[in-house]
């Protein structure tokens, strides 16, 4: 292991590279998730042009939506993509936003997933989140543009998200994971210093 001159430590070895690059790309995921929730909330998918640039492009029915009162039907507009005109769906960014929250609130985020629960509290956790989205989606049902028949489907959706988050955090499982990394990486440390005494010139 050697030292560069502002201080920082640098790894020669592949594996405690890929070890510091897991931990980061770990803490990094649940803001990643974010955005790409917003972008699936919306009905979007990140088009990928032949000149290397990107653009989002509605490609299935947002899960909220904004209705027409006087019709009660969805508002649809005509989009310019770099790809042509399209008729898509208004979503509702209120909808969206607001479930947005309450998912990183419930465990979309790096504090909950480094903490340690116990599996009975992460039921009990998700029994009252559950009762809570159910009461939402259904006084908000109309206003966010809610498929009546789909909305058993929506919190199915919702539910699961919140699910898989704060399973990662049932007895400390993430946060002994990334325990276990840094153990190792240490212990490669110090055998990478035992070994540079070792040498005939040392």
């Amino acid at each position: 292991m050697d030292a560069d001159s502002s201080g920082t430590l640098s790894y020669s070895d592949n594996n405690t590279q890929r070890a510091l690059a897991s931990i980061a790309g770990l803490l990094r995921e649940a803001e990643n998730l974010l955005p790409i929730l917003r972008n699936e909330f919306r009905g979007e998918a990140t088009m990928q042009y032949e000149d290397g640039t990107v653009e989002n492009v509605q490609v299935s029915k947002p899960l909220f939506v904004r209705l027409d009162y006087t019709t009660n039907k969805p508002i649809k507009i005509v989009k310019h993509y770099k790809s042509g005109e399209k008729e898509v769906y208004v979503p509702n960014e209120e909808a969206v936003e607001e479930v947005l929250s309450l998912l990183k609130f419930m465990g979309l985020n790096n504090v909950t997933r480094l903490s340690n629960l116990d599996e009975r509290t992460v039921l009990q956790d998700l029994l009252e989140f559950e009762c809570k989205l159910a009461a939402v989606l259904m006084l908000k049902q109309k206003e966010w543009g809610i498929d009546k028949e789909l909305l058993p489907t929506t919190m199915t959706k919702i539910k699961t998200i919140v699910q898989d988050a704060r399973y990662m955090c049932v007895n400390g499982s993430t946060l002994k994971a990334i325990q276990k990394t840094v153990q190792r990486i240490e212990q490669y440390s110090e055998g990478q210093q035992k070994g540079r005494g070792a040498g005939p010139y040392a």
